[in-house]
């Protein structure tokens, strides 16, 4: 099979597609290249960059705080070249997911642009409803609302608390499933569960009762210490923390529907030891 030579018509006109696609290509790098100049120009113009941050919401989390972490998303550039500063472009999800990383009394955040260069957060806070204080009930009273963490309805523990005199809050002290780590940012107790014994301290305090803080034991036996005063005993109510806490509820709210158990109780509440509901539809209770 012999090659068949080409013609230099042919020939030239190969050479005139040949440039045509060079130059073609050169004029769409350059066209690219000045569209990119251009996005990154308009895009860096005051009227579109966020120059305001306006965060409403608060009441402990520190502002100053939740603008760090935002003006450290959005310095620098997408692929060096566009501002993550414009409210076009901005990092949304990344600043949302920063700040509930970050700051875990954050419960639910909306993070929106109000105006075009104006960035709005919006801040709902955790709930501190209860304190978890470690796993041992300090000795000394005047310790007991030291080293105390803020728990939210849901048993998780969210934020360091102040120190707190007196029953401000009610009071958790139990061992962590890891020890190992801090406790901030850990489920207490199964959410469930802990709804559960939060329903309980509340039955038990509509009952009259007064509690003040839980301590639950290496056996998994808790005791619910009631308020008293300096001169008196420490009463505490015994139940098991994985018997039918519905149950216990019921045994303890038949004894004290009955007048003599009632006014027992009232009349010697200063020398009153315990009240125990481990045994099965009975209420046993000592005096000092």
């Amino acid at each position: 099979m012999k090659d068949i030579p080409l013609s230099p018509r042919i020939i030239a006109i190969k050479r005139k597609r040949r440039a045509l696609k060079i130059r073609l290509a050169i004029l769409f790098v350059i066209s690219f290249a000045l569209i990119v100049w251009l996005l990154s120009f308009l895009s860096s113009i005051k009227n579109v960059t966020i120059s305001e941050i306006t965060i409403t919401g608060t009441h402990i989390v520190d502002q100053a705080d939740i603008e760090n972490i935002i003006r450290k998303d959005i310095s620098g550039k997408y692929l060096y070249i566009f501002p993550k500063n414009n409210s076009l472009i901005y990092p949304r999800r990344k600043i949302k997911n920063d700040l509930i990383k970050t700051i875990p009394r954050i419960e639910n955040l909306s993070v929106y642009i109000d105006r075009l260069n104006s960035l709005h957060i919006d801040i709902d806070e955790r709930k501190g409803s209860y304190l978890y204080c470690g796993s041992e009930i300090p000795q000394e009273k005047n310790e007991v609302g030291e080293n105390c963490y803020f728990i939210n309805n849901d048993g998780y523990i969210f934020d360091k608390a102040p120190y707190y005199s007196g029953n401000v809050y009610f009071k958790y002290y139990l061992k962590l499933d890891d020890e190992s780590v801090d406790c901030l940012g850990q489920q207490m107790l199964e959410v469930d569960y802990f709804h559960k014994i939060a329903r309980f301290i509340d039955a038990v305090t509509a009952m009259g009762f007064k509690p003040i803080y839980l301590q639950v034991g290496d056996d998994q036996t808790g005791h619910l210490y009631l308020y008293h005063g300096a001169k008196s005993t420490s009463p505490e109510i015994i139940f098991k923390m994985d018997d039918d806490l519905d149950l216990i509820e019921d045994n303890l709210r038949i004894a004290v529907s009955k007048n003599e158990f009632f006014d027992e109780i009232n009349s010697k509440y200063n020398s009153l030891l315990y009240i125990d509901l481990r045994f099965e539809n009975k209420v046993l209770y000592k005096f000092k």
